[in-house]
């Protein structure tokens, strides 16, 4: 026996995911702005994202599906969680 393998496995793409996480984690990743929603629909708690035009954040309750829409405007507020009824 020679020590090494007899076969060689090249999984393309590791490298790209690699080069994307430091990047991410150096910050220099686009992060997705978001604020966090508990629908009482449900009882249940996820993330809405803002929409591509920054003027809401927009989602769904991950259950029933009960749409939400959160509004962006002047002199807002600097909650990040809210309440959905």
């Amino acid at each position: 026996m020679s020590g090494q393998p007899d076969y060689y496995l090249d999984i393309t793409g590791l490298e790209q995911e690699a080069d994307a996480e430091q990047i991410r984690r150096a910050g220099g990743g686009q992060q997705r702005r978001w604020i966090g929603v508990h629908f009482e629909c449900c009882d249940v708690y996820t993330r809405i994202y803002r929409n591509q035009s920054a003027i809401a954040y927009e989602g769904r309750c991950p259950r029933c599906l009960m749409r939400v829409r959160v509004s962006i405007g002047p002199g807002g507020t600097d909650n990040r969680f809210f309440v959905a009824y």
